[in-house]
């Protein structure tokens, strides 16, 4: 066995419940790297204390190889968070991770390093591309997985560079992204890098998605309930629509109070409007663009002040239609108002969005 100064590349493996496979998988990942030529790299399971001690079966699987270690956590539970975890403690700034269970061919590992070596950041393992496919996915499975990476690319437009960002099976540069700044959850870490690190150099290698050998799928209600939250989390115009949502209701409640209170359906339009605008400013200051009153006092007030003027476009569209179908078509006010808080959405968003907090991560 080579001694090693310097690492070529680490493997990060989560596992919960894969004794079965975990040895097996190791002792063919050492096999392929070294007919690969790649003899200075270093496994690193990442157990979630599971109870059928998939990390003792791994400790003896190492059998004193220096190149495979064992992380048993005992404080935390989490795919996603157990690949940061294994991220963080690599020795390699080059990490691969996948799965234990052997429906991640250890054969497509040395190619994923090959595309490293051509000047990738990320190189993603995909059952989309060319010469790519899944084996034996019901219709169902096949049909939740492709309506995943549609809302995918809705919510996270840079997860377009790949066919396949539901991959759990990458190849990355640990120095090209923010590690620091991943907050994972569930299963999608690849979908999170992609999020918070939008200027990565992507390629891709194909590989079929095999057969499960050993254990049983985690795929569950729990699973894709999770990936809808997470989704939610990485997506600004998510985040910014359900922002919007709550600052109708704001909106529309205030006019209510003004009408009762004014009885001038230009002042009740007004007073719902500004009222919308604190509303919503403080939820994207605090949520949707994280800046969290950053720079103090002054900043924020700077920042608000150009928020209403970014807002102009879309009130202009809110007063407008307002007042166009409460006058010409006798609409009631308050629909009226609605109605044009919907087509004042995009508007604001393109100028929130490219304006206010331009520069927000």
């Amino acid at each position: 066995m080579r001694e090693c100064s310097r690492y070529e590349l680490s493997i990060v493996i989560p596992t919960y419940n894969e004794a079965e496979s975990i040895g097996r998988l190791i002792d063919s990942l050492r096999g392929t790297l070294e007919r690969g030529g790649i003899h200075c790299f270093e496994i690193i399971v990442v157990d979630d204390n599971s109870p059928d001690k998939t990390w003792k079966e791994a400790e003896n699987a190492a059998m004193g190889d220096p190149r495979v270690r064992v992380i048993r956590r005992t404080w935390a539970r989490g795919l996603a968070s157990a690949v940061v975890d294994g991220m963080k403690s690599a020795r390699s700034d080059v990490i691969v991770v996948m799965d234990a269970d052997f429906q991640h061919p250890p054969g497509i590992v040395p190619k994923l390093y090959e595309k490293y070596r051509e000047g990738y950041d990320l190189v993603v393992a995909s059952r989309y591309m060319e010469g790519g496919g899944v084996q034996d996915w019901s219709r169902l499975r096949l049909l939740i997985s492709k309506l995943s990476i549609f809302a995918s690319r809705i919510a996270v437009p840079s997860s377009a560079k790949t066919s396949d960002p539901m991959s759990g099976f990458f190849l990355v540069d640990r120095r090209k992204i923010d590690l620091q700044s991943l907050k994972p959850m569930g299963y999608k870490i690849l979908l999170e890098i992609l999020a918070r690190n939008p200027e990565v150099r992507v390629s891709e290698v194909p590989y079929v998605f095999g057969r499960r050998l050993y254990g049983r799928s985690k795929l569950g209600l729990r699973v894709m309930l999770d990936f809808v939250i997470h989704l939610i989390k990485l997506s600004r115009i998510t985040r910014f629509a359900l922002v919007g949502a709550s600052g109708i209701a704001v909106n529309l409640a205030f006019m209510y109070l003004a009408l009762r209170l004014v009885g001038v359906v230009d002042v009740a339009s007004a007073v719902g409007i500004e009222a919308s605008i604190l509303w919503n400013f403080t939820l994207h200051e605090l949520w949707t663009f994280r800046y969290r009153l950053k720079g103090g006092l002054r900043e924020v007030a700077k920042r608000l002040a150009i928020y209403h003027y970014s807002s102009l476009n879309s009130i202009i569209i809110m007063y407008a239609t307002m007042r166009s179908l409460y006058t010409l078509a006798g609409v009631d006010p308050i629909l009226s108002q609605f109605i044009g808080i919907l087509l004042g959405f995009l508007a604001n968003y393109t100028m929130s969005r490219g304006l206010v907090w331009k520069i927000a991560k």
